[in-house]
């Protein structure tokens, strides 16, 4: 056997023996170029059925709203040089969720195999005995020129095209790109290149390829916040430079670039009752994917900027079996928070023994309920006072209360509960991280914000010291707890929603901009 022969062959796998019937199954699948419509038919199936949906930035929020209400959404936040996992405990956390019976989605841009790290991941999966299933998707590299009505071949014109990128690895040496073969394909495509566009430019130049070639670059492809500038070959760069575009971008150099848009899809007035209305939803990006695509339904433009970051705790739970008379929560953090440190120490629902349950909302009775918890008490004011006043009056002094939550959570819940008599163990199973705008708010901030959404008085501090320029920008809060921190925060609310949550909040911008239409609107 000659050494390329088995270089090409499979590696062995660590076991030889079929899997587990406990375990599950891990499907690498390809979520499109941004567009959630775009996503194939059989991805958007897995996802609906998924335990696990593992993903990573260049997934759009929309797509996470195909998913079920109780499955766990696992966000490794992967960007050039910034990962919230590296690849190897990306690898771990697919083959450790699949050995416990879950069903994987592993949601990746574009197609997994183009750029994708794909191989890897199905790799790593073999070698550990996990089934594991690929799922082509639209690359970024056709889809966004496509998208944008830009053809990658023209009959008589251009035949051929070349697709790489100037992006290698962490830890990998530099290397230069192909020009010389780049130079003689009709038409180049080259992915992940902001970085490096000039140097890009440059090397084809000095390969050959004239600097009059039509020249397109697109950020953000199929996404509704869509950007193309055009230009030549020797001009793209500065084009690209003083307009502010940024990645993820895809660069086309070629006669399709250098042709009018003629297609339908090209950006319209759009529709809906709040089109042209800027939007900057703060809340972490798992918990806001159904307000934005109804937000996006109503003709939205949305901007997913989380302006706080879940990290969930180690905490010492009392025993395999809760002796407290109440657990209450507040948020749907404490209660993944607290099922997350059950399946550590191998516990499961009987820990809650044979306490009364008390939820904050619906919201966070029915993330109860999809681990076999009902709540037993929801206040008619979905707010952390009338919960406490509910306890209150159907407690009894000296009960004991176990109450998990974040390290910034308000006083105001076990402050109350004390001065009603009851015995609060707080127990603190995430953290709340503040973190500014992203690239995204910014350059929103800076053209103009219709509003800003705020769910959590951590958000509303986060923003005022974000220090961006709010004039004239409506703030609403979900509730009275967060308005009253943004405005101790020194931030001008514009309004609190009659019903708490997603719902109000939709309902007070439709308000806002039946206030702001003219009066031909």
């Amino acid at each position: 056997m000659c050494l390329c022969e088995r270089d090409c062959l499979p590696p062995t796998p660590l076991s030889d023996h079929p899997p587990s019937p406990l375990t599950g199954r891990v499907w690498l699948v390809g979520a499109g170029p941004g567009d959630a419509g775009l996503i194939t038919v059989r991805g958007c199936a897995l996802l609906e059925r998924a335990d696990v949906v593992v993903y990573d930035r260049l997934v759009g929020a929309e797509l996470l709203t195909f998913t079920r209400p109780d499955a766990e959404l696992i966000d490794v936040f992967k960007t050039p040089g910034q990962h919230t996992l590296p690849q190897d405990q990306i690898h771990d956390l697919l083959i450790e969720r699949a050995r416990a019976g879950k069903e994987v989605v592993r949601l990746k841009g574009g197609d997994p195999f183009v750029y994708g790290r794909g191989w890897e991941e199905i790799e790593a999966c073999y070698l550990a005995g996990v089934p594991c299933e690929v799922v082509p998707g639209v690359s970024s590299a056709i889809g966004v020129p496509t998208g944008a009505g830009i053809p990658l071949t023209l009959r008589g014109k251009a035949s051929t095209v070349s697709l790489v990128t100037p992006s290698v690895g962490k830890g990998l040496p530099a290397r230069e790109l192909p020009y010389a073969a780049m130079a003689e394909m009709d038409t180049a495509v080259v992915l992940m290149g902001g970085a490096r566009l000039e140097e890009v430019v440059k090397g084809l130049i000095a390969a050959g390829r004239e600097g009059a070639t039509p020249a397109a670059v697109i950020q953000e492809g199929t996404l509704p916040g869509e950007r193309q500038v055009r230009g030549t070959l020797a001009t793209i760069s500065d084009v690209v430079h003083d307009e502010g575009l940024r990645a993820p971008m895809v660069l086309v150099v070629g006669p399709g670039a250098g042709l009018p848009r003629l297609d339908v899809n090209a950006p319209a007035a759009g529709f809906g009752p709040l089109v042209g209305r800027h939007v900057v939803v703060t809340r972490p990006s798992s918990a806001s994917r159904q307000v934005i695509s109804k937000l996006r339904g109503l003709g939205a433009h949305v901007i997913d900027s989380p302006l706080i970051r879940i990290e969930y705790l180690e905490a010492d739970l009392p025993g395999p079996r809760s002796d407290h008379d109440w657990m209450v929560f507040t948020s749907l953090h404490g209660v993944e928070g607290l099922v997350r440190q059950l399946e550590r120490q191998g516990l499961d629902a009987r820990f809650f023994g044979t306490a009364r349950i008390a939820a904050v909302g619906p919201k966070t009775a029915a993330c109860l309920e999809a681990v076999g918890v009902r709540a037993d008490l929801i206040p008619g004011e979905y707010r952390a006072r009338a919960l406490v006043k509910a306890i209150a009056a159907e407690g009894k002094s000296g009960e004991r209360v176990l109450f998990p939550c974040g390290t910034l959570a308000v006083d105001e819940v076990s402050d109350g509960l004390t001065q009603a008599g009851l015995e609060v163990h707080t127990l603190h199973v995430y953290d709340t991280l503040l973190q500014p705008p992203n690239d995204d708010a910014l350059d929103a901030f800076r053209s103009g914000v219709d509003a800003v959404l705020l769910y959590s008085p951590s958000a509303a501090k986060s923003l005022y010291s974000s220090g961006v320029d709010l004039d004239g920008v409506q703030i609403f809060c979900v509730g009275p707890t967060t308005a009253d921190a943004a405005r101790s925060a020194g931030l001008r609310v514009s309004g609190v929603p009659e019903v708490y949550g997603d719902e109000g909040m939709i309902e007070s911008l439709l308000e806002m901009a039946g206030a702001l239409r003219g009066p031909d609107g």
